[in-house]
């Protein structure tokens, strides 16, 4: 069964997919399933009838007749309204070469579409997912070697009348692999379970689906433990190898191009898929000079047992490739901006049918001499368009200054590259890398005669270690940067440009003060339980996660503690962020034993207390002796 965690994000997830849409929008599932069944991952892998003769019983499928249309099973299923597993009974519909197709009791779907199904999995989506990916655990846990394709109307709650327009379109449940011994719930059989409503059954999107699931079930024999953004990349290249086209998320990370690649998330799941299949699609046509030395290398990522950027780097090896993660993370990011095959050999473009896809700039700015603070998420980028029409032919100064954020012995790197184009789009582009060293730099450059247009682009890359790539990338925040065009020997003002326009200084309103000090409570806990983990550590890996919890939330921790103390030299002088105020005497009124924890921001409450009370203000005089007479 699903843990509640997995279930909460599945639920948040889905309320996120519908807040600001008109329109359905799907998920898949597989991901929280596979979280359920990790501990397993390193077990024993045995078929069902293995295990039942080890243990001296009966064959679990010596007496089963061979299947034939009109059976019915009943199966396991997953309702997500109820967080709780029911039976659900299926009719065999058809079978195929390659597969069964089941149906729900009591749901219609005509044969013809059924046919197509069978079709389509027997002759495109098994054939072409498995050239690319590698193969399923075949026979598998049932030694069968057909898929059961089971289609159901998935309990996710869709009810877009209340709202709710987010839903299910199908998963993978790695847990049926597992014997009924290890997984209780287990249907004992190499399943993909395809929602019927809202899905469409016979329908592109429908076949894309399966398509994407399937490469779940693929990977999962590979590499049970791939770090999620692996693969769902893979599973959202597998429709397109299949000829069902681009998926829809592409459109989400149009509109949200600042999105980190690799710490998947609930708030900004669209973007994610689109962001992955973008990724995907760039790997699997640029990483090697033919389509069967790219299929061989995909396979090759897809075995290793090594996740994520670790596992991409062996399979890089082993092919021989001259490259690594990280410069393919820069070669992708500027193919996202530039988009154009005349440059480097095309490197930095995607091939025909997505010719016409590109990023806009987040800021824009009309003319140079210009200063722009922002900041970037981690294994992500964030690029400025700049009108250099009246600095062609000129030399300029570019000083830029990012934000190092470190976590145990790990930290970010920050580039930037400088995108010369023309606005007719007539010249070849140019694309040069600066000298970024300890995340600045001051580099004077000359603004190419024969382009009037320019974009830089800022890339913030995390650790690529297997042990630390996730644990940093979902706890740190976005790195804060400067950057800075300036004419060489001018005495121009500069433009200043963010995308930022609320100002970063602590704010005295109410609502923003109890947010602090929730955020601090939050930070406080997640330090503790950052540090329990790693005291408790099984293995290194958890171990090195754990630190990096911990400083990141010790980082935070302070950055709040200092916005509270601004925001109470404020409070002491005005009538408003009465929140603060009664935090402060609260904290006072605490037993000695539970104000430990809040030591550097007791002693920063009183010097912010004792220095107002200096200056005659009288409310600071008075909390200042409630903290001394505890």
């Amino acid at each position: 069964m699903l843990g509640t965690f997995k279930v909460i994000s599945l639920a948040a997830a889905l309320a996120v997919l519908s807040c600001g849409v008109s329109y359905a929008q799907e998920i898949d599932l597989t991901q929280f399933f596979a979280k359920s069944t990790l501990h397993l991952a390193d077990t024993e892998r045995i078929s069902a009838n293995q295990e039942r003769v080890l243990e001296g019983g009966p064959r679990a499928f010596a007496d089963v007749k061979p299947a034939e249309v009109g059976d019915k099973l009943v199966f396991n299923t997953f309702n997500l309204q109820t967080n709780s597993q029911e039976k659900t009974t299926a009719v065999l519909k058809s079978i195929g070469k390659h597969c069964y197709v089941y149906l729900q009791e009591g749901k219609t779907v005509d044969s013809k579409t059924i046919n197509k199904i069978v079709s389509e999995f027997d002759n495109k989506i098994y054939p072409e997912t498995r050239s690319m990916f590698g193969s399923e655990w075949s026979p598998g846990i049932d030694d069968d070697k057909r898929i059961f394709l089971f289609l159901l109307d998935i309990q996710d709650g869709y009810n877009p009348s209340a709202g709710q327009r987010g839903f299910v379109a199908g998963y993978f449940n790695a847990g049926d692999c597992y014997t009924k011994k290890k997984q209780p719930s287990s249907n004992e059989r190499e399943m993909l379970y395809i929602d019927i409503y809202p899905s469409e059954p016979g329908t592109e999107k429908f076949l894309s689906t399966i398509a994407h699931e399937f490469q779940h079930m693929i990977h999962w024999n590979n590499d049970p433990k791939e770090f999620t953004w692996v693969n769902e990349s893979l599973s959202q290249l597998a429709p397109y190898l299949c000829g069902y086209g681009h998926p829809t998320q592409v459109n989400a990370f149009l509109q949200n191009p600042d999105n980190n690649l690799v710490a998947w998330s609930d708030e900004s799941m669209i973007a994610n898929y689109g962001q992955v299949y973008m990724w995907a699609q760039y790997i699997s046509t640029k990483i090697a000079s033919t389509d069967a030395r790219r299929r061989e290398f995909i396979r090759k990522m897809v075995a290793q047992k090594s996740q994520g950027f670790s596992g991409l780097n062996l399979a890089i090896k082993k092919q021989e490739i001259k490259n690594n993660a990280r410069n393919i993370f820069r070669s992708f990011n500027i193919a996202n901006y530039l988009n154009d095959p005349r440059v480097d050999s095309g490197i930095y473009s995607y091939d025909n049918d997505l010719s016409r896809f590109l990023l806009k700039p987040q800021l824009r700015i009309d003319a140079s001499p210009f200063k722009v603070s922002d900041s970037v998420k981690c294994w992500s980028s964030k690029a400025v368009q700049v009108n250099v029409d009246s600095m062609r032919g000129k030399k300029i100064n570019v000083a830029f200054a990012g934000q190092t954020i470190r976590a145990a012995e790990y930290s970010n790197k920050l580039d930037v590259a400088l995108i010369h184009y023309s606005s007719s789009r007539k010249e070849v582009p140019t694309v040069k890398w600066l000298k970024v060293k300890e995340n600045k730099l001051s580099e004077n450059i000359v603004i190419p005669a024969e382009y009037d247009r320019m974009i830089a682009v800022i890339l913030n890359m995390g650790p690529e270690q297997m042990k630390a790539e996730q644990a940093y990338a979902k706890n740190v925040g976005a790195a804060n940067f400067t950057l800075a065009f300036r004419p060489i020997g001018g005495t121009s003002t500069a433009r200043v440009a963010s995308a930022n326009t609320s100002s970063r200084n602590a704010s005295t309103n109410r609502t923003v003060s109890k947010s602090i000090i929730e955020e601090i409570s939050a930070s406080m806990q997640e330090a503790e339980k950052a540090e329990t983990l790693f005291v408790n550590a099984p293995d290194e890996n958890v171990k090195s996660s754990a630190a990096i919890q911990y400083d990141l939330a010790q980082q935070k921790l302070s950055y709040l503690e200092k916005k509270l103390l601004a925001s109470l030299k404020i409070t002491l002088t005005t009538d408003e962020g009465s929140f603060i105020l009664d935090f402060v005497l609260a904290l006072a009124e605490k037993p000695e034993s539970e104000k430990g924890k809040y030591a550097n921001l007791i002693a920063g409450i009183k010097a912010v207390l004792i220095f107002e009370q200096s200056q005659g203000n009288a409310k600071a005089g008075q909390i200042l002796e409630k903290f001394n007479s505890n």
